[in-house]
């Protein structure tokens, strides 16, 4: 199988495609910034890999079976010639501005990369592709629902509260006129929150995760600095994230949305006295107001019941598993950082 990765050097994009090369597929990844590896060769995903449990996270770039490329999504010409020279039998287009608070303080940035980026790879590939298009999509564009209306299907109405689940939410629009118009092989998600090692401090639990491992190793007072803490997310790890992508691309019907999420929320207050558990310190919590976003959703849960039924799908890491990994991540990247 031959794979197309977009937001390839990104967080969830290091892991996809170490994934589908251990799986045996050829990879084209397309990102607009090419991180370096560690040894500084710039053929790989992250200037930081710790190895965890026997594991390297997050993955850098495969050595073989794996191609990279710089290619902003809003060069349309350059996007069309790497699908048509690569000829990809699917697409997991990840590439996306991806953070709701980000997307108050650039509202037209968020909306040119995630709607008009994936405009421009429909287009390349109704004019010269046949691959089958994984799109993801975000829990976000639920927007505010009332607590019995959890879990959240499918079906559930759709009312963004954010320009990036507005972007999102036109986004799957989008995807399903084309797929409906030109018959391009669409499966979307509603990816809910995801997290694990190498996810960036402008995102919530790595956020804690790095102050807690701060403090654990003295070097900021034994104080945790947070938003909105009366918040519930559906969280997944990454790899069972990764692996619902996979069978989506095997099994995922075309012109179908799939929530990809455990079924059940974690609440931010848990996930904090977690880990700051994990320092051996006693930690006092301290709301920031900065931290907080103008408007935010306080419960989302997702029904994960048709990419069960459909992909046979199922989370295999824990949450404490989760949170403790993303806790070692950083707690190795702070140990580092003081080795110079």
């Amino acid at each position: 199988m031959k794979a197309l990765v977009t937001g390839a050097s990104g967080f969830v994009g290091g892991y996809l495609v170490s994934r589908l090369v251990a799986g045996g597929a050829e990879v084209l990844g397309l990102d607009a910034i090419v991180a370096k590896t560690i040894d500084g060769t710039g053929s790989g995903l992250t200037s930081g890999s710790f190895e965890i449990d026997g594991q390297m996270f997050p993955p850098l770039f495969p050595e073989e079976g794996a191609e990279i490329r710089q290619c902003d999504l809003l060069d349309a010409d350059a996007l069309e010639r790497s699908v048509s020279e690569w000829g990809p039998d699917v697409i997991f287009h990840l590439a996306a501005q991806s953070s709701a608070a980000r997307s108050f303080g650039d509202p037209g940035g968020t909306m040119r990369t995630n709607v008009m980026g994936t405009l421009n790879l429909l287009e390349a590939v109704r004019r010269g592709g046949k691959a089958r298009v994984i799109v993801t999509g975000s829990a976000e564009e639920y927007g505010r629902r009332a607590l019995d209306e959890m879990p959240l299907l499918e079906s559930s109405p759709i009312e963004p509260v954010s320009p990036y689940a507005t972007s999102k939410a036109a986004q799957n629009l989008l995807v399903m006129q084309y797929c409906r118009a030109f018959g391009i092989e669409v499966v979307a998600t509603r990816s809910f929150s995801h997290t694990g090692p190498g996810q960036t401090t402008t995102f919530v639990l790595p956020s804690f995760a790095m102050q807690c491992a701060e403090i654990k190793a003295g070097i900021r007072e034994p104080v945790l600095r947070t938003g909105n803490l009366e918040v519930t997310r559906d969280f997944l790890d990454v790899r069972d994230v990764v692996e619902a992508y996979v069978l989506l691309a095997e099994n995922g019907k075309p012109g179908t949305t799939y929530n990809v999420c455990s079924g059940s929320g974690l609440a931010l207050s848990d996930a904090v006295e977690h880990l700051t558990a994990l320092t051996g310190r006693d930690v006092r919590v301290e709301p920031d107001p900065q931290l907080f976003r103008p408007a935010d959703v306080p419960v989302l849960t997702g029904d994960n019941g048709r990419l069960i039924e459909d992909c046979g799908w199922s989370a295999v890491t824990g949450r404490g598993k989760m949170l403790d990994d993303l806790f070692m991540w950083w707690e190795a990247s702070v140990k580092a950082a003081l080795n110079g």
